[in-house]
């Protein structure tokens, strides 16, 4: 997996009035930690992480970082670790990353997509993505950017587990082989209603004819 550059620059305070300079030129406050090394406040410019991470790999890109006015040993290999957005503009706030070695296994969470049209959907079932996303175990440059499991063959009633997505060699999955990945239940048939309807129908008495007046009660 090619790694892609980013430059950082140390951040010396946290400050509502810092953070709002940093906005204004096009900068994004971040942290970077991990590998015995203390939390680094640091700020990182917008274009370029977005250019970092619009590859395939995605938010799962191996970046190499490179923090200016810092001890050597700050620059390195990361990964995005956590990304912070604002709830109603969806602009970004802050972003972690996390060091990494080539050499060691990290965990991390990668989507699952379905592909296919499932045969039981065609029948009249509903298909149930219960798991979204798989935690997995692996080297940093094996991290993939997505698992396709392929759902054509899925027939009402029947299930996709862990087991069944096709991992890449190197990625261990950190769930349970039986857990549930997608479905196709049977549709839910509303039936309350016309089971009352029939029960006031049969308790309700019979009429025939016209009904007695008043006065020949």
């Amino acid at each position: 997996m090619q790694k892609a550059k980013l430059n950082a620059q140390i951040r010396s305070t946290h400050s509502k009035s810092e953070l709002k300079q940093i906005r204004r030129t096009g900068q994004i406050a971040a942290s970077v930690y991990g590998h015995g090394f203390e939390s680094m406040s640091i700020s990182v410019d917008a274009a370029e992480l977005a250019a970092a991470v619009r590859t395939e790999a995605g938010l799962h890109a191996l970046i190499d970082m490179s923090v200016d006015d810092a001890p050597k040993t700050a620059s390195g290999v990361v990964v995005i670790k956590q990304i912070q957005k604002d709830p109603v503009s969806r602009r970004l706030l802050h972003v972690d990353f996390q060091r990494v070695l080539m050499t060691e296994k990290l965990s991390t969470e990668t989507p699952i997509e379905l592909v296919g049209a499932a045969i039981g959907v065609h029948e009249g079932g509903v298909l149930e993505h219960v798991m979204r996303s798989l935690h997995v175990r692996c080297l940093p440059d094996q991290i993939p950017s997505h698992i396709d499991l392929d759902v054509s063959d899925l027939d009402i009633g029947h299930a996709l587990h862990v087991s069944d997505l096709p991992l890449p060699a190197g990625v261990e999955p950190l769930a349970q082989p039986d857990e549930v990945v997608v479905a196709v239940r049977q549709p839910t048939i509303h039936v309350e209603v016309a089971a009352e309807e029939a029960a006031l129908a049969e308790g309700a008495p019979e009429v025939t004819g016209e009904q007695p007046s008043a006065a020949e009660q």
